[in-house]
């Protein structure tokens, strides 16, 4: 089975913890944030009803439940192969972190849109649902809180698995949004893709690929 070396994602300046969702110290948590986003003149015309902590902790955990509902490996949707966005990133709530820029990101949708309120479980706002989620991943990139991954191949999985099969894992990583490189070492590489025979195919393997 082909494999990647472990790849940290940044980490950032106000991470939280793990917190119930629309709890109240989840609630409590965005008020920093909730004070920034009122100093953006976009947002000035939104009503406190709009937007407030409380609203603020609900549209996370919507985008959060979507995307565990609609997107990712097994997602059948039209929309596939749209990615989940870390999780990671919803984890800050600082004034200026990758959360803001998801945040603003979705009142830009919001605002452009016939409908007021969020709404993740309505299927007829699915599309809209789905635009609020690649135009957090657009403007998350050009922030730079999101980086396309590099792959490089290492050259045990042609020799484990042949070269159409490099070619053909290739274009799935494409597909993706991430690029493929023909050398290594290299400052642009994020993950290395090797081949243990060991694990090829072995139950434990599969079974843990399966719950992923």
């Amino acid at each position: 089975t082909p494999h990647a070396m472990a790849f940290q994602p940044p980490t950032y300046a106000g991470q939280y913890p793990p917190l119930t969702p629309r709890s109240p110290s989840d609630v409590t948590s965005f008020d920093l944030l909730h004070t920034s986003l009122r100093t953006i003149p976009e947002l000035a015309r939104e009503g406190d009803k709009i937007l407030n902590e409380e609203m603020l902790a609900k549209l996370v955990d919507g985008v959060k439940r979507f995307q565990r509902d609609h997107l990712g490996r097994k997602a059948k949707s039209k929309y596939w192969p749209t990615l989940r966005l870390p999780s990671t990133l919803f984890s800050d709530r600082s004034s200026q972190g990758p959360m803001a820029t998801a945040i603003l990101s979705a009142f830009r949708i919001k605002q452009t849109s016939p409908w007021r309120n969020f709404n993740f479980d309505n299927p007829k706002l699915f599309d809209d649902n789905i635009s609020i989620i690649k135009r957090m991943e657009d403007d998350l990139y050009n922030r730079g809180f999101l980086k396309r991954p590099v792959l490089y191949f290492d050259a045990t999985v042609e020799e484990g698995l042949g070269e159409s099969e490099v070619a053909r894992l290739t274009k799935i990583a494409q597909r993706f949004g991430a690029s493929v490189v023909d050398s290594f070492p290299s400052k642009k590489v994020t993950h290395v893709v090797a081949y243990d025979p060991e694990e090829h195919d072995a139950k434990d393997v599969m079974e843990e690929e399966e719950r992923r």
